[in-house]
């Protein structure tokens, strides 16, 4: 055989496993001490419409977040994010379409929407057009 791809000769030494699940919670524990989690994982973006710039004037913004996303995460996340208090989050689950490109057939995926109700004189100055 020219080519020796099969040999397994230098087995490089596993570590235990006591030791690496020490270490990752460890790490974990750090991460959460040190700094919370992002809310870019739950927040996609603004969600502009003209249903929603109509939600300005009753303290309603709307965001595309993520589908996995809670009602409690996602008051979290704008908590967190833009420093306001939350009042109330309804959330929608919009249908995935049917799109065709020429002779090509596809769908382009759904999407959750979060519409977003603050206390009375707060806004999101970013979110507005």
């Amino acid at each position: 055989m020219a080519f020796n791809l099969f040999n397994r000769s230098k087995k490089e030494p596993k570590p235990p496993k006591k030791a690496v699940e020490a270490v990752e919670t460890a790490a974990v524990e750090a991460a959460s001490l040190t700094a919370p989690a992002p809310s870019g994982t739950v927040l996609k973006r603004y969600f502009v419409s003209e249903k929603s710039t109509r939600g300005f004037e009753v303290n309603q913004y709307t965001f595309e977040v993520d589908k996995r996303a809670t009602k409690t995460e996602i008051r979290d996340a704008v908590e967190r994010g833009y420093k306001v208090d939350v009042i109330a989050v309804n959330t929608v689950r919009l249908p995935a379409k049917k799109i065709t490109l020429g002779r090509f057939a596809g769908t382009k995926g759904g999407i959750k929407k979060a519409i977003v109700t603050l206390k009375a004189g707060q806004s999101i100055a970013q979110a507005q057009p």
